[in-house]
Order: structure tokens, then C-alpha cells, then sequence
């Protein structure tokens, strides 16, 4: 009799465990792009610690962040979300932050543009080779008259990932220029950052295409961490050919 009764519980341990949940998966898919709300232009970020979409589902008792991540040229997608009602916030990233309440996710495909006040604009930039030389020019706009320039940057990396949090580190000081204490940014300026490929030669060893990006780190107060705005698009350079 034993042996039966333990048979039997065994079976419906069995048929317990594999009972399917009645939990429907994600419904709904979002993208679109992060846009200067000025120029219209996407507002691309660091693909590595880089600006995000902070958001929280409504009607939970203890509703967690979730974040949806910003891609380096300024779209951001997430295809697996249930349709719903969020609380959507942007902070430290590198435009003015600001939130959204009610914002409202539907079953299927969502297609929304955020529009912000970036901290910096990259104005008119150019990156070209010369000799040996990485040469890059570009003016420079505050997103509001407070905004001040901390620090300007040339960044080169063997992918389009190329950023703040993905780079070579360069050998020379032509490739950044910071300021302290930090300055008024003037759009009439031309500024100028250099690469010297000769004192770099162990950076950029391969006959292959190497990505290069002009980034501005703001100095703005009370918004939280403040990143590199940056020149879209990436400039593309066929090295050692």
C-alpha cells in the first residue's frame, strides 16, 4: 500500500510541475528615434553607458525601471513589451531631461519619436585624412544659453560603436582639448582636433576601415550626469591601403 500511495503522489508532483502557466508573453513593439526638437536630427549617444529611456509600467503594486536602450545614432527599439500604460523619464543623458506620464503602448507595432534640447550641437564637422593626419573641424551651438564646454574630443574606433566608452587610446594631445575652468561655447568658432597616424601606427596596424567621431562633453548644472553629445554620422576612413 505504501509503495502505491508513493506511485501516486509522484505522478501528480509530475503533472504539477508541468502544468503550463496562463501568462500571455509581450504583445507589443516600439520604436523610433530620440530627435533634436531644433534640427530635427537624430540625437545619437554612446551605445556603452549612453543615454536611455527610463520607464515604468502602471498598475503594479511595486512597479520596477525598466530602460530601453538608445542606440549610437539616436534610434532606440524594443520588440518585446506588453501593451500598456507607462511613466517614461530621460535623465542623465546628454539633452535636457524631462518625463512623460500616461504614455500608452499599444498591441502591436508603436512607432514614436522623442523630440529633446541636447546639451550640445556639432555643427558643421568634417573629418578627413591628410598625409599622415586625422584632421577634424566643427562649430559648435548650446542647446540654451547656460551651456557651457567642458571638453571636445576626436575619437577613433575599428567599429561604427565608436565613443566616449568605446575607443582607441590615442597617443598625442591633438585629439582632445579640455577646458577648466569651462568655457562659453561660441557658434562662430571653427574648432580643430588632430590624429597623428605616424605616432599612432600600432592604433591603426591593418589595411581596413576605421571609424572616427567628433564628440562635446557639456558643463551643465543640476541635470544629473551630463554625456558626449556628438557629429552624426560617423566618418568612415580606409587606413594602410
Amino acid at each position: 500500500m505504501r509503495k502505491i500511495f508513493l506511485a501516486i503522489s509522484c505522478c501528480l508532483f509530475a503533472l504539477t510541475s508541468c502544468e503550463i502557466d496562463n501568462y500571455e508573453g509581450p504583445d507589443a513593439s516600439i520604436h523610433g528615434y530620440i530627435l533634436d526638437e531644433k534640427t530635427g536630427d537624430p540625437v545619437g549617444t554612446d551605445i556603452q553607458n549612453g543615454s536611455a529611456i527610463i520607464v515604468v509600467e502602471q498598475g503594479w503594486a511595486n512597479p520596477q525601471d525598466q530602460t530601453w536602450s538608445i542606440m549610437n545614432t539616436g534610434e532606440y527599439r524594443n520588440d518585446m513589451i506588453f501593451s500598456a500604460t507607462y511613466d517614461i523619464r530621460f535623465e542623465n543623458c546628454n539633452f535636457y531631461p524631462f518625463s512623460i506620464d500616461d504614455f500608452v503602448v499599444k498591441e502591436g507595432n508603436n512607432e514614436y519619436n522623442f523630440e529633446v534640447t541636447p546639451y550640445i550641437r556639432v555643427l558643421n564637422s568634417s573629418i578627413t585624412k591628410n598625409g599622415n593626419t586625422i584632421t577634424a573641424t566643427f562649430s559648435l551651438e548650446g542647446g540654451k544659453d547656460e551651456v557651457k564646454l567642458k571638453e571636445i574630443q576626436l575619437f577613433a574606433f575599428g567599429d561604427k560603436w565608436v565613443g566616449n566608452n568605446v575607443k582607441y587610446t590615442l597617443e598625442g594631445t591633438g585629439h582632445v582639448q579640455t577646458f577648466n575652468p569651462s568655457i562659453a561655447i561660441d557658434p562662430t568658432t571653427t574648432y580643430t582636433l588632430t590624429i597623428d597616424l605616424t605616432e599612432n601606427a600600432s592604433i591603426f596596424p591593418y589595411a581596413k576601415n576605421y571609424y572616427f567621431r567628433i564628440g562635446a562633453l557639456a558643463d551643465v548644472s543640476g541635470v544629473g550626469t551630463v554625456r558626449y553629445n556628438y557629429a552624426e554620422p560617423l566618418t568612415v576612413i580606409k587606413l594602410n591601403e
